[in-house]
């Protein structure tokens, strides 16, 4: 698992486009998969994969696209970066295309796909990873790289073998990016699913940017009210914590203030978001729990009151 290692991407929005510059910039092999509709529509014999680097620097990568429709490859590390509805449905669409010895590496925001997925490919090893690292999309295929961030990964279900283990970590070790392996990653995951459920809604609902969420009485208490309920039902799921939910919900409102959630984003252009995955998928583990979740409830009741769903 060194040189021959070529990763397929499918996702072709910020946070896809920005993993395969990553790809591209530490010499790996790297195929972008996009629906075949879209493969179409772009038409360029030579596609160019640009990113705006954070000192300003824009960098451009000659990308092999590819969809899964007529993709023939077999596939043998596979990044899927789709929103968290469309990710189980994106992997399922390859399924004869994975080897059986394929490493399934899953970004996405919320819960609940991930572990659907793990069920689907028992015999494949997936990963999970949870990452601050920001990103948006200025064009098709150009991606601006909005903030530097660490990123945790580990496995789903299953626990790989020390050498499924260490091939991955000396594929991902090449990328020039901070990644942290973890066999908890489900600890991380509830982190992000914190700082998702306190911000992402509410950006939506307020239609502002992150740091606006710290503007005003209401709405840092409508966050520490979101966070801890986050907490309350991790401690019921019996989730060890690793610190001070809702400072870590301010700290990421302050460290990326002038940033719109993604959430904000898909509402502002009337597209389904990732809330079932965030808030829905906490409501649902706290009905199971026992735990009541009134903020939660209401913002989901809010936003549907919008039109966002």
């Amino acid at each position: 698992m060194s040189q021959e290692v070529t990763w397929h991407i499918i996702g072709a929005g910020s946070m896809g486009c920005l993993w395969t510059a990553q790809f591209l910039k530490a010499g790996m092999e790297a195929t972008l998969l996009v629906r075949e509709q879209r493969l179409r529509s772009l038409n360029v014999t030579q596609p160019v994969l640009a990113i705006d680097e954070l000192d300003g620097v824009s960098q451009h990568f000659p990308i092999k696209l590819d969809s899964c429709e007529s993709l023939t490859d077999s596939i043998t590390h596979l990044l899927v970066c789709t929103k968290a509805q469309d990710a189980e449905a994106a992997v399922l669409s390859l399924t004869d295309r994975l080897s059986d010895q394929c490493q399934i590496l899953l970004i996405q925001n919320g819960m609940g796909s991930q572990q659907a997925i793990a069920q689907h490919f028992s015999s494949q090893t997936v990963w999970a990873a949870s990452t601050t690292e920001g990103a948006w999309m200025k064009d098709v295929l150009h991606v601006c790289h909005a903030g530097r961030g660490s990123t945790w990964v580990g496995p789903v279900a299953q626990k790989p073998d020390n050498a499924v283990w260490q091939g991955l970590k000396g594929t991902l070790k090449k990328l020039p990016v901070d990644i942290q392996f973890t066999h908890q990653i489900e600890e991380k995951l509830w982190d992000k699913l914190a700082v998702n459920c306190a911000i992402n809604g509410l950006t939506a609902l307020y239609d502002c940017r992150n740091g606006e969420l710290l503007d005003t009485e209401e709405r840092q208490q409508r966050l520490a009210a979101l966070a801890e309920e986050v907490t309350q039902v991790r401690q019921v799921a019996g989730i060890p914590g690793s610190g001070n939910l809702l400072e870590l919900v301010r700290q990421v409102c302050r460290n990326t203030a002038m940033n719109h959630s993604s959430t904000c984003m898909d509402a502002r252009q009337g597209r389904k978001t990732e809330l079932a995955f965030i808030n829905g998928y906490l409501i649902d583990q706290a009905e199971k729990l026992g735990v009541e979740t009134p903020a939660n409830r209401t913002l989901i009741r809010e936003l549907a009151e919008l039109n966002i769903s």
